[in-house]
């Protein structure tokens, strides 16, 4: 393998799953396990859902996750195999998972066994509930508007200086996204299921926590960006404690591209099929390179 110094991994997270994803790898021996056994977990044919969908079965919470992080840890593979090695890795929320079996920590059929676990406890909180970008206000000036509103909405997502997602109620959130876009903000409901990375979450984050800990975390090879620490963790059983934590934990983006500048990384690699995660890290840190999995391959 030839090592490539200062590289970061980018790991995407939940609403970067569409139909089509990995076609042009789908039939590659090198990631031929992996299908086989997400498939296996699953109970039915991921692949076939990836590929031919319908959308809107491939968009549910449940399905969406298992997907997302199936087609992460195929181009991971390949690029593996390509010679292409990073030197750290992060994940955007449910990319985390895919940082953490990327980075040798756990196994993959145990990753897509908690994977399939985290989406069927989120995609079905008992709570009406949705998430909603907010763009074009400094995140300080939104932290500020939501703290003085009555609505529980939290801040989920710090994801760069000038976008931060909240989350909530979905009355709650109409009302706030009244007084944010008196404020000139912009706002746009994203396709989730649910109120994620808020207190909401709370009964769910428990019973995944019992289920990660009867996972075997070991070290990994890698240092992994933990979502809920901030910095770079090289001890299994810590990443295993923190990412229990994660699904009522807020998403600081920001903060962790911020880590990426400290630790000297110079490059980024998205393992997804787009480039949401490298625009949001080069409005952060400008200068910083990156590059798409297609860019790199």
């Amino acid at each position: 393998m030839i090592a490539v110094a200062k590289t970061a991994f980018l790991f995407p997270g939940q609403g970067s799953q569409q139909v089509g994803m990995g076609e042009s790898f789908s039939e590659d021996p090198r990631v031929a396990t992996l299908y086989e056994t997400a498939g296996e977990v699953m109970g039915f044919d991921l692949k076939e859902l990836m590929l031919e969908g319908p959308e809107e079965q491939l968009s549910r919470t449940e399905y969406a996750q298992p997907a997302i992080f199936t087609d992460s840890l195929a181009r991971y593979e390949i690029l593996r195999d390509k010679g292409i090695e990073p030197s750290c890795m992060l994940g955007h929320s449910l990319g985390e998972f895919s940082a953490i079996v990327a980075s040798g920590a756990l196994s993959f059929r145990e990753g897509i066994e908690l994977v399939k676990k985290r989406g069927e406890l989120t995609g079905n909180i008992d709570v009406k509930g949705s998430m909603v970008a907010v763009l074009g206000a400094d995140y300080a000036k939104v932290e500020e508007l939501v703290d003085q509103m009555d609505e529980p909405v939290t801040i989920a997502n710090y994801n760069s200086p000038q976008q931060v997602v909240i989350s909530g109620r979905e009355d709650h959130l109409d009302r706030s996204c009244k007084r944010l876009r008196s404020e000139n903000a912009r706002c746009i409901e994203l396709d989730v299921t649910g109120p994620f990375h808020s207190a909401f979450m709370d009964e769910a984050e428990k019973e995944l926590e019992g289920f990660i800990e009867g996972c075997n975390f070991s070290d990994p090879d890698l240092p992994v960006l933990s979502g809920v620490s901030g910095s770079f963790e090289r001890d299994g059983e810590r990443l295993a404690k923190l990412l229990a934590r994660q699904m009522t934990h807020p998403v600081m983006w920001v903060n962790y591209v911020q880590s990426l500048k400290d630790f000297g990384v110079d490059r980024t690699v998205e393992v997804g099929p787009d480039k949401t995660l490298t625009k949001l890290t080069e409005r952060t840190v400008p200068g910083l390179e990156g590059k798409s999995f297609a860019e790199v391959i």
